[in-house]
């Protein structure tokens, strides 16, 4: 039979939802710097089903890759608070394989090693409060992948209905567009003129709908009302023994209870980068409608992101607010977000805080539960921002006795209420017949929507309970339900209800600022994306062995076929591990105690090096140019794996005969002038190394035009004009790290940490922002702020051995020996992909030389056949920041020979680990004799193997003289290379 029609409209019954809420359609954002064109959604399937109170949304969406390279896709979607994740599926061989839920390390960790190896794997991680980002690869050359996620959320009140709403708020032209919308038991009511409609069907207990479009344009979001169901909705499924229950019930209008009004508010303003995403004409409304019912109120501000401002006070007569909306609508907003910057100590009656929660800088941890409970005023948090940590705040308003009051849900008028009126909250669930357990939300809730749901697990037949919701010791509504088995209930209807009983479980520990662990494990349990879980797709069963991930159903029994064969012998690995690094370290040894230069040997000086040592005329100098790159660019060839290069190519080919006339002129102007230099260094003119040798650092300025602006500019006018250029350069990362050695060289330090915080908003979680972050902290002396940098890092790298060797080594500047040797340590004994190189020697050397300069470390945990003091004249250090990029380091020594991957070993003794073509680094050089002379060192950018847009690449450089003893001095540089085969001098220790 036809039922009623369903309209899509932006123009909902509540036109403020539509501006309210992000759409859900996931942004797949190109990094700026290679000018790729964006992935293109093609075709988009909805399915829409509503049981209760409960909706579930799956959304399947083919896109497509323009561009004409293989790259990996990033999906970020924001989800309203109160929507989980409860599915990630990816196409496999045609396909749809299931995602199961991970920790989030492993995903990761699994994720990014299956990439390396061209597989197919997808990811989908959830960031800062609730929002999730999808990871998929291969997105294939002018191809297409499938992707579905699906999230579920209770259905919200408003003007006296229920309501669901899906923004879209995008055009979208899409080849194929299909929705499909079930109700069950429920009548779907449409007051919406002017839109599409679509025509229900009555099947059964249901309500259909189903609309299939071609070359359709998307350009309205999807709302469905529900009129009101005066009676508690209960819905049950039980399999076996066991039963899950999800109950609904209204509360009717609540009446109000009025706050006492304030006599005097402060205001605690976020003024950091990400704020200036907030909603702040909607900010600016709340407080005019506010004080225009206060009247008179004292208002003390005070703003903050990593560091707090001076208070300032204003006072509002009559409602009028004037200088201090001005004084709001002038605020600057840049740098990152540290929580311990907040003012809780301000006299007041009532905090009204204004940030997206959202905290990630500072020189020690938020611990938000202390703090919380030694605040003694009320903290009502206001929220506009769709990226929000809505958690957090919840937990601190209602802990404080505050209000939550989340503008992106919430009209004005309703706001307002909430504002000024004391929550309505669950008092009790009493059972009064049968047996009801783990009943979530527990007593105490704050209650912002007319209705009330709750789940619980049915121990019994059938069970009877009293809820009571009202104001603390005073019930307002109380309500008797009936609770009984259903053994009828399909699968899906089951495992719906246990999902929702296990969400309602994670909400009550959030809300309440359970351990983070706690939180996770339980959604791995109940197959739950949370803070520390993620969701995985992996193509082969040998991929989910590879990493213990138990697989979907379709895998399931050939994965517990296989894995019960499968031995592993873990104490055996450990072992092994250990005697190989046993055997590079002796190896290093034998190098350490050889007496260099070797009688019989020569120094490799090839044609394409020879340059770095002549002093040529400028003439000569374009000829050695034209000679390098006719021959160094086809002459380099090597394979991109983590094994030792092959051995350089005997003939490289030459662009033109005039080019090889050249070349030839050139090798013989220079061969006399070689013979004077082998002379010069003679082995027994070889002299001792010089007790005070210098390290130069050549000045590193990026050629960009925003530099040029600034250092032209009045240096009086160098805030101002900072503020003018980030509103055109201000997505870019480099730009702020640019401006930020700006202010330091100019000796404003303070300025410098606060404009490069900023790279911590610049995207949540990403480790390459952060690394940067942390290095440059360091550079300006920031030691506590770089610790709590590394250490974010290590949470979200902790598969990779280079985030705890950037942790130790911030933790060593900062004079924390023993943790740092710990994570040395933790470094050199790990088992570590083959493609991050010779880390664990490069770390046992760090580790050897903490310890011989600081003899109180504690090394009774160490393998004491690793420590060893070795010390050496001469040491470089090269790391970066992004994976799967090839940088190389060359240094070049007096008598012009370079030691680099090609020549690892030279004439004077200088070494240099093995090249990492597919990590992070470290690359190290060492001399251990220096002879006299100059020591130039280079960084080469050589390639990448990365499949996303990149970044340019910032190089972290250490210079280290008398390494590995007490004398040992060491300098630092960072700089940033843009491009494949990007050369940079970097500095040179003279001698």
């Amino acid at each position: 039979m036809k039922f009623k029609k369903l309209l899509f409209s932006t123009t909902l019954l509540i036109p403020f939802f539509a501006t309210a809420q992000k759409s859900v359609v996931p942004e797949v954002k190109v990094v700026n710097e290679r000018n790729a064109q964006p992935m293109e959604l093609q075709d988009l399937s909805v399915d829409i089903f509503v049981v209760g109170q409960i909706a579930v949304t799956t959304m399947e969406m083919t896109f497509y890759n323009p561009n004409s390279r293989v790259m990996e896709g990033e999906f970020q979607f924001p989800l309203a608070d109160g929507q989980q994740v409860s599915r990630f599926a990816l196409d496999i061989n045609g396909k749809m394989r299931e995602g199961v839920v991970v920790d989030k390390t492993l995903g990761r960790k699994a994720f990014e090693d299956i990439v390396r190896r061209g597989v197919d794997p997808g990811l989908l991680e959830k960031t800062e409060g609730n929002n999730f980002k999808a990871r998929v690869y291969p997105m294939p050359a002018k191809g297409s992948r499938r992707i579905l996620i699906a999230f579920e959320q209770e259905l919200l009140e408003c003007n006296g209905q229920d309501f669901y709403f899906l923004p879209i708020n995008a055009n979208l032209t899409l080849k194929n567009f299909n929705i499909r919308t079930e109700v069950v038991s429920r009548m779907v009511k449409a007051d919406i003129q002017n839109s599409l409609q679509l025509d229900f069907q009555q099947t059964r207990n249901s309500y259909i709908s189903q609309l299939s479009k071609q070359n359709y344009t998307l350009n309205q979001s999807i709302a469905l009302t529900f009129p009101k169901v005066d009676k508690p909705q209960i819905i049950t499924a039980t399999q076996g023994t066991h039963t899950y229950a999800y109950a609904n019930m209204g509360i009717g209008k609540q009446p109000y209870k009025s706050k006492p009004t304030p006599k005097t508010l402060a205001i605690l303003w976020d003024v950091s980068h990400s704020a200036a995403k907030r909603d702040q004409r909607k900010e600016i409304e709340f407080l005019d409608t506010y004080f225009s019912q206060v009247k008179n109120v004292k208002v003390i501000l005070n703003t903050f992101h990593i560091r707090t401002a001076p208070s300032l006070t204003f006072e509002v007569k009559n409602g009028d607010w004037e200088a201090l909306k001005h004084h709001l609508q002038s605020l600057q907003y840049e740098g990152a977000t540290d929580a311990n910057a907040i003012p809780f100590t301000t006299q007041c009656d009532e905090y009204f805080l204004f940030t997206d929660g959202i905290f990630n800088f500072g020189a020690k941890e938020f611990e938000l539960d202390k703090v919380a409970a030694q605040i003694k005023t009320p903290v009502s948090v206001i929220n506009t921002s769709l990226v929000a940590n809505t958690t957090k705040m919840q937990f601190l308003a209602a802990t404080t006795g505050g209000s939550w009051v989340d503008l992106t849900t919430r009209t004005l008028p309703d706001a307002l209420v909430d504002i000024r009126t004391v929550p309505f909250r669950l008092l009790d669930i009493t059972v009064k017949k049968g047996k009801l357990a783990n009943i979530f939300p527990e007593k105490g809730i704050a209650l912002s929507q007319p209705n009330l749901s709750f789940s619980a697990e049915l121990l019994s037949e059938e069970a009877t309970l009293l809820v009571s919701v009202g104001y603390p010791n005073q019930p307002i509504v109380q309500k008797e339900l009936l609770i009984s088995a259903n053994p009828n209930a399909s699968k899906t209807q089951f495992e719906l209800l246990c999902r929702i009983w296990a969400e309602k479980q994670i909400a009550q520990l959030q809300r309440f600022g359970a351990d983070q662990k706690q939180i996770d494990a339980l959604g791995r349990q109940y197959g739950i994306v949370t803070e520390g879980n993620s969701l995985i797709v992996l193509e082969t069963v040998d991929d989910y062995l590879r990493y213990r991930i138990t697989p979907p159903e379709e895998l399931l029994q050939e994965y517990s076929k296989r894995l019960a064969i499968e031995k592993t012998q873990k104490e055996d690995e450990v072992k092994n591990r250990i005697e190989h690094l046993l055997k590079q370290s002796e190896a290093q040894t034998q190098w350490w105690k050889t007496d260099y230069p070797i009688k019989g040997t020569n120094p490799k000086i090839r044609e394409e090096d020879s340059y770095a040592i002549m002093e040529l005329s400028s003439s000569n100098q374009e000829l050695a140019e034209e000679v390098v790159v006719a021959g160094y660019s086809n002459s380099r060839r090597r394979q991109r794996t983590a094994s030792p290069p092959p051995p350089p190519p005997a003939n490289r080919p030459l662009a033109t005969e005039a080019s090889q006339s050249r070349m030839l002129v050139y090798e013989d102007s220079m061969s006399a002038d070689m013979a004077k230099k082998d002379e010069a260094f003679s082995e027994e003119a070889l002299p001792s190394a010089v007790s005070s040798p210098e390290i130069t650092l050549n000045v590193y300025n990026p050629d960009t035009p925003y530099l040029k602006v600034m250092e032209y500019a009045d240096e009086n006018q160098a805030l101002a004009t900072y503020y003018r250029l980030k509103k055109e350069y201000g997505n870019t990362p480099a730009f702020y790290v640019d401006i930020a050695d700006y202010f330091f060289k100019k000796g404003n330090a303070e300025q410098a940490i606060l404009v490069v915080s900023t790279l911590a908003e610049l995207a949540l979680d990403d480790p390459q922002l952060l690394r940067m972050l942390g290095y440059k902290l360091s550079s300006y002396g920031a030691k506590k702020e770089a610790i709590q940098v590394f250490r974010k890092v290590a949470e979200l790298r902790e598969e990779e051995p280079q985030s705890f060797r950037d942790l130790a080594l911030a933790l060593a500047d900062d004079a924390q020996f023993d943790e740092a040797a710990k994570n040395l340590y933790k470094v050199v004994v790990g088992n570590w992909n083959n493609r991050f190189g010779d880390v664990c020697l490069v770390t046992l050397n760090d580790l050897n030389s903490l310890i011989a300069q600081h003899k109180t470390i504690n090394v009774s945990y160490m393998d004491k056949r690793l420590i060893k003091k070795e010390p050496v004249d001469v040491r470089v250090v090269l790391s970066w920041d992004t994976d799967n990029c090839d940088m190389d380091l060359w240094v070049t020594d007096p008598k012009g020979e370079k030691c680099w991957y090609n020549n690892p070993k030279t004439y004077l003794g200088g070494k240099i680990s093995r090249d990492v073509t597919q990590g992070y680094g470290p690359e190290e050089f060492m001399l251990k004799k220096a002879p006299k002379g100059d020591y130039k060192v280079e960084v080469n950018y050589f390639g990448t193997t990365s499949q996303k847009q990149l970044l340019p690449v910032s190089l972290r450089i250490t210079f280290y003289t008398n390494f590995g003893s007490t004398a040992q001095k060491q300098q630092e540089i960072t700089v940033r290379l843009n491009n494949a085969k990007d050369l940079i001098e970097v500095g040179k220790f003279e001698f």
